[in-house]
């Protein structure tokens, strides 16, 4: 719980000044009310192309995009981030976002990010250490710079820690015990 706290206060303060906005973003439309579909329009396994261009517009950067591979996405993440999430990637790009020196951008494998969800659950119920995932995510893509992904691309975190999300907007997840957050900075609800 106090993670949970913790990650929350971090979160908050870092979107004190976010820009918000999204709600008129076409990739950003609910295909459905709950689960990864109120997250915004489906991506495929095939769709880097399209979640790198939807990035550059939405920032005005990422110009040096490049897929990557798997050895290149084992370096980026390090042995145990790597181990929670490469089962579940079809396909990765990286490129500069300011303020980071590189983000990845993730398509899904097709029904994974619902198998990522559950195999995340699992880990926490079963006390292995770990908090919710830094990634903000989509539609069956995410961004590994979570702060950004939520902050000025709209997407939503990944919750699954027990306990109350002071000033969030949550969505149920695929799985019970999860839900995807943002955060409302500007009063309303």
């Amino acid at each position: 719980m106090k993670r949970l706290v913790t990650t929350l206060a971090a979160v908050l303060t870092l979107g004190a000044c976010s820009s918000g906005g999204h709600h008129d973003d076409p990739m950003l439309i609910p295909s459905g009310s709950t689960g990864t579909a109120a997250l915004g329009q489906p991506m495929t396994d095939t769709d880097l192309d399209r979640v790198v261009s939807w990035v550059q517009k939405a920032t005005d950067e990422c110009d040096d995009a490049s897929p990557a591979s798997e050895e290149q996405l084992a370096e980026y993440l390090g042995p145990q981030r790597f181990e929670w999430y490469s089962g579940y990637v079809a396909q990765w790009a990286t490129c500069k976002v300011a303020p980071y020196d590189k983000i990845g951008l993730v398509v899904f494998e097709p029904d994974a990010q619902k198998a990522f969800q559950e195999s995340w659950i699992t880990a926490l119920r079963s006390g292995e250490e770990r908090s919710n995932p830094d990634w903000a995510f989509g539609n069956g893509f995410a961004v590994t710079a979570g702060a950004l992904g939520v902050e000025e691309l709209g997407l939503r975190y990944l919750m699954c820690e027990e306990g109350e999300i002071p000033g969030a907007e949550v969505v149920a997840s695929d799985v019970e015990g999860c839900v995807f957050a943002a955060f409302d900075h500007h009063g309303g609800t």
